[in-house]
């Protein structure tokens, strides 16, 4: 026997199937209005995950090619860029050297060219402080600080405890005059009041420290300034032996007066100035540590926390001290831009490996011997002026000392021209391998540039590929969705007619 069918259940069937159809069309209507197949997880469960996992892979690949890319590619630029101006004012830094190694200019152009050779050393130095989007592309990690102190600085509040490592193939020699002319002593050789001494040319060894202006003592009063140094195997250099002699401005004349066993430090110019003994010691010595302290900076002055492991003491509004240590990681300070799924590149130089302290001190070089000569030619002028005053003239005395004088001065002016054309003539081969160091970072950043080319090209044909799957995943083309939205609606249509039919029928119809 069969179930029995009543009105009610042909109603409630009705109706439910009449939902149902209603559900799909209003599903339909959804995908015409958004084109997408589903518009909450539940619907689809399979899309939902694939989807979520596409939106995420698109929306990374979009990150690279749209940011990290070109932010990585606008490095580059800005880091090229500078290295093209650091390489025009070292060529002309160059052909002053080529010009100086002969001494073809004139002694009435030394003043011009010593100023020329400072701007172009602070217009290389004004390279080390780039920036790109607000950030100092030179600094390392500390991509808020210039690598030089700059205008806006107030150099006065900061002092450094610096540790400069130095090796002992650094040490140079220096052909020196000591005791030089000095024309404003004349009238105390005449009355006897000091002894003239004859100019001595010697031969001194040095090392250069970073910074000129150094001191001995730190904020809180402790004597900093040591050397120490270290063979190729790592063992300590006895260096117990010798006497360390802090020379100031006040010891001018004793600046290069040291004996065999014993050590200047220039406050003033930040050379180390060490007898022949000594120096036979360290000429091979692998690492020397100096430490010393730096209480006094000019605007262009090398930040030392970017270059060297150092203790800063910054002056507070409130007059206290704030005390920050900065220690030079060995593995450097690389700024990484992820480009693509487990790929970044290094995007910065830094400026200790660029611009190095090296080639301040050899510009330096070049501009103090300049003056050095400057100086014994002005002295020797100022002596011929003397013999032409009366007050001299007339005094036989006075003409004897002076052309005594002159006489020497001639051979210190000798010896200063030849000291002068041998720096600028080395200074060819260092400026010559400096250029050489910056051509080759160059072609690593033209590598680099072309790598990260060829990434983007990757990038973007990844971002194409992934976004077609995101698309065929959640996407409905138009004549599907259409389609599928006439077939629904006239489901419900029919439903609709078929269940009015229904409801239509009532307990008389079948009396």
């Amino acid at each position: 026997m069969g179930m029995r069918i009543t009105n009610q259940m042909i109603s409630n069937n009705s109706v439910r199937n009449l939902q149902r159809s209603m559900t799909e069309v209003d599903r339909r209507t959804k995908q015409m209005t958004s084109g997408k197949k589903i518009s909450q997880a539940s619907e689809d469960p399979v899309v939902a995950v694939r989807a979520l996992k596409l939106r995420t892979t698109v929306s990374q690949l979009e990150q690279y090619k749209d940011k990290n890319i070109p932010d990585a590619n606008s490095w580059y630029e800005v880091s090229n860029t500078s290295l093209d101006n650091i390489v025009k004012r070292i060529k002309d830094i160059n052909e002053y050297c080529v010009q100086g190694s002969t001494d073809s200019f004139g002694s009435t152009d030394r003043s011009a060219i010593i100023d020329s050779l400072k701007e172009l050393q602070d217009m290389i130095y004004e390279e080390g402080n780039s920036t790109y989007a607000g950030r100092y592309i030179f600094s390392g990690y500390k991509t808020d600080r210039p690598l030089t102190f700059t205008k806006t600085d107030d150099v006065t509040k900061y002092s450094y405890d610096i540790t400069e490592h130095i090796n002992g193939k650094d040490l140079d020699n220096k052909k020196v005059v000591v005791d030089s002319v000095k024309f404003d002593e004349v009238d105390d050789y005449l009355s006897g009041a000091k002894t003239y001494e004859q100019p001595n040319p010697e031969q001194v060894y040095r090392l250069n420290l970073a910074y000129e202006g150094i001191e001995e003592n730190n904020n809180a009063g402790d004597a900093v300034l040591s050397l120490t140094a270290k063979d190729a195997a790592g063992n300590d250099i006895d260096l117990t032996g010798y006497t360390i002699n802090v020379k100031t401005t006040a010891d001018a004349d004793t600046y290069y007066d040291v004996a065999p066993g014993e050590i200047n430090v220039i406050k003033e110019t930040g050379e180390i100035i060490f007898g022949e003994d000594i120096y036979n010691v360290l000429k091979t010595a692998e690492d020397i540590e100096v430490k010393y302290a730096k209480t006094k900076f000019d605007v262009d002055d090398l930040r030392p926390e970017h270059y060297f492991d150092c203790t800063q003491y910054t002056e507070q509004p409130d007059g206290s001290i704030k005390t920050v240590d900065y220690t030079q990681p060995e593995g450097g300070q690389g700024i990484f831009y992820e480009v693509n799924f487990n790929q970044s590149v290094k995007v910065n130089l830094e400026g200790k490996d660029l611009i190095t302290s090296k080639i301040g001190n050899y510009i330096n070089d070049l501009i103090y011997t300049l003056q050095d000569l400057k100086d014994a030619e002005d002295t020797q002028a100022k002596l011929k002026k003397m013999l032409e005053d009366t007050q001299y003239a007339s005094n036989d005395a006075a003409v004897e000392q002076i052309n005594k004088m002159l006489k020497d001065v001639d051979t210190e002016i000798a010896v200063k021209k030849e000291t002068m054309q041998k720096t600028f003539s080395n200074n060819i081969t260092h400026f010559q391998d400096y250029l050489a160091e910056i051509s080759a970072t160059q072609s690593d950043i033209g590598s680099r540039m072309t790598k990260l080319s060829m990434i983007k090209t990757r990038v973007e044909e990844q971002y194409a590929s992934f976004k077609e799957l995101k698309s065929q995943n959640e996407d409905m083309e138009t004549e599907e969705i259409v389609t599928d939205f006439n077939e629904a609606n006239l489901v419900y249509e029919s439903a609709l007619a078929a269940t009015s039919n229904v409801m239509d029928k009532t307990l008389l119809d079948y009396l």
